[in-house]
């Protein structure tokens, strides 16, 4: 039985890099099964879990909307560096004046989510807001004080980037609003806003989306560059159980932008249109090795 992956192209450029996409799609036909949603409201009536591909918003208060009645759980950025190499930020919503720190409760999303290699800092607003970050604080030092084998610090978000902090730090946790600010640090600093996509995990499935926005400034002009939406379908594929798939085509896309930066689309310094960079791309992808 295939997997149902359902597509909401979104805003601005959205329908048009959803369209770039066909022959991308068309790869993974004999496992996927693909559906265009028309509203999320048609969500409520899908079997759980369900994997939604989504394009951009207009704007992050109508995503935020939007959203709000999935009861989302944890969002989950990666920002691509300008050489191989993500900087991994977790966001966690507050509800009811708390963080929700189901995320935090056990291993199973830090593992998912981070390179136990490497620190983990909670970016923390606890001094500014006791009462919303008390509970967060003691759900990250029992873990700390539990799992030897992972290194967890934490650090006041404006000491964090006041001291620049953040320019050795590469795996993060912090709230959806903490980690708007850092999302939009990160990309500047990597100059790789175009790149980055989002994993979110709501109450009864997963939603994969770029980090950038609907860019009506070039919509119709068939510049647009599709990478983060690839990217956020390869999260997609991994939760559906595709994992191996999921990072065999990850690891080609990213080695190919790597080794054709000159190649890419005007927003991303190079000269291909859409459909010429979307060519070189399914090119490279082989899904037997």
């Amino acid at each position: 039985m295939k997997t149902h992956i359902f597509l909401y192209p979104g805003d601005g450029i959205g329908p048009e890099l959803f369209d770039s996409l066909r022959a991308f799609f068309s790869l993974f036909d004999e496992t996927i099964e693909y559906h265009y949603l028309s509203s999320f409201q048609d969500l409520s009536g899908l079997n759980k879990p369900y994997f939604v591909l989504c394009g951009p918003f207009i704007s992050e208060q109508d995503q935020i909307e939007v959203f709000k009645p999935l009861k989302l759980l944890f969002a989950h950025t990666c920002i691509p560096h300008e050489t191989k190499g993500y900087t991994s930020i977790l966001a966690i919503p507050i509800g009811d004046k708390q963080m929700n720190t189901g995320a935090l409760k056990d291993l199973s999303v830090i593992d998912a989510c981070f390179d136990s290699e490497r620190k983990i800092v909670m970016v923390q607003q606890y001094q500014e807001q006791p009462q919303i970050w008390e509970d967060t604080m003691k759900a990250w030092t029992r873990l700390a004080f539990s799992n030897t084998h992972w290194r967890f610090e934490d650090a006041n978000v404006l000491s964090f980037i006041k001291h620049s902090q953040y320019k050795n730090t590469t795996q993060l946790v912090s709230s959806m609003e903490g980690a708007n600010v850092l999302k939009a640090l990160y990309a500047s600093l990597h100059k790789s806003l175009n790149r980055a996509h989002t994993l979110i995990q709501v109450e009864d499935g997963y939603i994969a989306m770029p980090l950038h926005g609907h860019a009506p400034d070039i919509v119709g002009m068939g510049i647009a560059n599709p990478f983060a939406l690839m990217e956020a379908f390869c999260r997609l594929l991994s939760v559906a159980g595709f994992q191996e798939l999921a990072q065999r085509v990850e690891n080609q896309i990213e080695t190919t932008f790597y080794a054709n930066k000159d190649n890419t689309t005007p927003d991303q310094g190079g000269v291909l249109n859409t459909e010429k960079y979307m060519s070189m791309m399914i090119e490279y992808i082989n899904l037997k090795n």
